[in-house]
This record gives C-alpha cells, structure tokens and sequence, in this order.
C-alpha cells in the first residue's frame, strides 16, 4: 500500500473516532440536580386548589364545634362567653412536631390540645416555609355568642412566593364563590378572603354563629 493510501486510511479512522466519540457522549444521560427537577414540576392544577380550600372550609367547621363545646364546658371561666386560641403549629424536617399556643384560651388555662387534629390538617394542606426555627403555620380562634372567626397566617420564605401562592388562591375562591351558589357550604367561601403582606399569606373567614349553626344542623339533618 502507498504511503499516500495509509495516510488516507489513518485520516479516515481518526474522523471516524471523532465522530463515534461525538455521538457516544450526546447520547450519555446528562446528570441532573434535585433543585432543577423540583423547578421543572407541574404547575398545581385548579382541581387539587379546589381540594385544599374544601379542606380548608371542613377544617373551618371542626374548629368551631370544638369552640362551641370548649365554651359551653368552660363557660365560668370564659370572660363574657369568649373563647381565643392563638396557636402555631410546626412539622419539622425529622417529622417531630411543635405545638405553641401562647394565651390559651384568654389565658384561663384551658387545654388546646384537642385542637391538633384541625392545627395538622391546617399545616399540611397549605404550602408553607420549611426552614428552621421559623413558623410555618399559625392558627388564630376568636368564639364569641355571636360571631366565629378563623384566621390563618401562612409564612413563606420569600414575598414572591407569598404572592403566588395568593394569586393561585384568590382565583380559585373567586370561582367557587360563583360556582357554589345554592351549595349549603357557599357561606363559607363566601364569607372568606385571602390577601397577602410581605412574606405570609392570610386566610379569614368570619361568619355569625347563627348561619354555621344552621349550616351543620342541615348538614346532619342530611347525612341521617
């Protein structure tokens, strides 16, 4: 073979290699961090907001039957009927759980404990921080003769996010106020609002007693 023709054959072999190499790297999987998959997930769709704040309202109704029964128990004890709780409530990342409920129950000392089941359900529907030694949820209960009242602070890591998540929010309450008309529940959404400031995100709803005590009559009138 000429030297011309070996010279040519090596050419051809080392662009050939080249090339394969090319092709064997482009088709490797590429390594991927954890952060940009977490920002590539799907958007939450109206459906699961739908769910939450239907939680949201079942949780509503828990928290004022369990101050109704805590009123009537304590009632001596309550100045002029009026039960507060104030509460936050935190799962931390090892899973273990904090509970402080700062001048329970207008300060008369009653217990709050058999609230944590509605404080949970609070926490883990709604999004919230997750940082350390911060509030992540915080519950506040005002039960007079005649008015209830829930007030939910959502503490974010930044104002943005607080702002998203208001948006996402506030739309979907907008939809069920329209939607949910004639539903024994509109009441609810119709008496709550979402709004922001800073970095935390609240949710109010106060309604008299009267109309939530009419509302869980019927509803237990139906379930019979």
């Amino acid at each position: 073979m000429s030297n011309k023709n070996k010279h040519n054959s090596i050419v051809f072999l080392t662009t050939l290699s080249v090339y394969l190499g090319l092709v064997l790297v482009s088709s490797a999987p590429i390594p991927v961090s954890a952060q940009t998959i977490l920002e590539k997930k799907p958007e939450v769709g109206y459906l699961d907001n739908e769910k939450i704040l239907a939680d949201y309202v079942l949780a509503f109704q828990d928290l004022f039957v369990l101050s109704k029964n805590l009123s009537a128990e304590f009632s001596k004890e309550l100045k002029d009927g009026e039960y507060k709780l104030n509460c936050f409530y935190n799962i931390n990342p090892d899973f273990s759980e904090m509970l402080g409920c700062p001048g329970d129950g207008s300060d008369s000392g009653i217990s709050s404990g058999k609230f944590l089941p509605s404080l949970k359900k609070l926490n883990k529907i709604f999004s919230h921080t997750t940082l350390k030694d911060k509030r992540q949820v915080n519950i506040n209960v005002i039960f007079t003769p005649k008015d209830f009242s829930l007030k939910i602070t959502l503490n974010q890591d930044l104002d943005e996010q607080a702002e998203q998540i208001t948006n996402l929010f506030s739309a979907e309450l907008s939809r069920i106020k329209i939607q949910s008309v004639g539903n024994p529940q509109a009441i609810i959404y119709q008496n709550t609002e979402i709004f922001k400031e800073n970095n935390q995100v609240f949710i109010v709803t106060r309604l008299p007693r009267g109309s939530l005590e009419e509302l869980l009559k019927n509803a237990k009138a139906e379930s019979k």
